[in-house]
């Protein structure tokens, strides 16, 4: 079953499957910079088993060249270049950082790559961004066939909705649409990936559904998790007040349960337990950024009220890029996507469309489908 959007919302009907969790709230703080800390591995079921129901004449074991294990998550198979794409999200959070912004040397490291290297070139960000024949279901939502990098090159350019925008507007656009938009649909694609394989009896350690899985996390937290979608979970964590005594999100924490989970269904053959694992990921991918678009459109409406609209068009590029992170999968699941779009944006009329009430209630029916309480997403201080 497909996590991405289908007319007759099929993908959504998955996604809400075996769902449970629970948040807690308050805090808040920054996105900017470039974090790269790394989270303390969990330890609970981190290391791959062979399920009881995998065929007694295939045992399904991790592969000999499998790569080390990543903030708790012990790879199958090996995904060591895989997981050195975030140290490209890294880097170019660095330049980001670094006044005058260099886009073309940010665009460099987007469109050509730099620390993936694989046995035929190097692996890029745009190289995803830009495939037509991806999972994730962006390009069919959109209508338009690369509405990854469409999104990430304007902003690099300072073309299309990004038209005139200052520098830190652009800069939003820029580190939000890779590290959150690409590196998420990334992920979905993969799990899509080695789900399909699943259900076409491809259950190989080294090529089949299980390296896709691990790909998956491997774009998700990988070689720098403070550069990944991970590191995002994290921050919204502290905003809301939902980590956990480890100083990891729940949500993060959830996530890593569902793929260790979906990692050892997958070497069980077992596809509805990939399956249900999967649902789990999208469900809390879905809290992480819902709480994300509260964050900003929060932010947006103090700014307007402090006089400094400058401030506001840049929580507006930062609230967009977010939000287009779940657009596609929490519209098709009864969310006004009409209301949150017009909040963020890039307009110059920032706060007249509403604030982080209206985003909730925009949102509502989407959490309702997916199985996400209001305790779940919090209240952000």
């Amino acid at each position: 079953m497909n996590l991405t959007k289908s007319n007759n919302h099929s993908s959504l009907k998955f996604v809400a499957a075996g769902i449970a969790l629970a948040l807690v709230v308050a805090a808040c703080g920054s996105d900017s910079g470039s974090s790269t800390g790394t989270a303390a591995p969990v330890a609970d079921s981190a290391a791959p088993t062979v399920g009881t129901d995998a065929p007694a004449d295939e045992p399904k074991v991790p592969t000999d060249d499998a790569t080390p294990m990543d903030v708790g998550y012990a790879y199958a198979s090996n995904v060591d270049t895989h997981r050195l794409v975030v140290i490209d999200v890294c880097d170019v959070k660095d330049l980001l950082d670094v006044a005058p912004i260099d886009f073309d040397a940010i665009n460099v490291i987007y469109t050509d790559g730099k620390n993936s290297v694989k046995d035929d070139g190097v692996r890029t960000i745009a190289g995803f961004a830009t495939g037509e024949d991806k999972k994730h279901g962006l390009s069919d939502f959109y209508g338009t066939p690369a509405p990854l990098d469409e999104f990430v090159s304007s902003a690099i350019a300072g073309t299309g909705v990004f038209e005139g925008a200052s520098d830190d507007v652009r800069s939003q656009g820029v580190e939000k649409g890779i590290q959150n938009q690409i590196m998420i649909a990334w992920v979905v694609h993969e799990l899509n990936s080695a789900i399909a394989k699943a259900q076409d009896g491809n259950f190989d350690v080294a090529k089949g559904a299980v390296h896709n899985w691990d790909e998956g996390w491997a774009f998700y937290a990988g070689a720098e998790p403070g550069c990944g979608p991970y590191g995002t979970a994290d921050k919204r964590g502290e905003n809301f007040g939902t980590l956990t005594d480890g100083g990891t999100s729940v949500s993060n924490k959830a996530i890593l349960a569902a793929m260790i989970s979906g990692r050892d269904a997958l070497l069980a053959s077992n596809v509805a337990g990939a399956e249900a694992a999967a649902a789990d990921v999208v469900k809390n991918v879905a809290i992480t950024y819902s709480q994300a678009a509260i964050r900003y459109a929060t932010k947006i409406i103090d700014d307007m009220a402090a006089s400094d609209p400058d401030a506001a068009a840049k929580h507006a590029a930062e609230g967009l890029a977010f939000w287009r992170v779940i657009e596609a999968y929490v519209v098709p699941a009864g969310a006004d996507g009409e209301t949150i779009n017009a909040i963020f944006a890039l307009d110059g009329d920032y706060g007249s469309d509403g604030g982080p009430d209206e985003v909730r209630n925009a949102l509502q029916p989407a959490w309702d489908a997916l199985g996400i309480t209001d305790a779940d997403i919090g209240t952000l201080s």
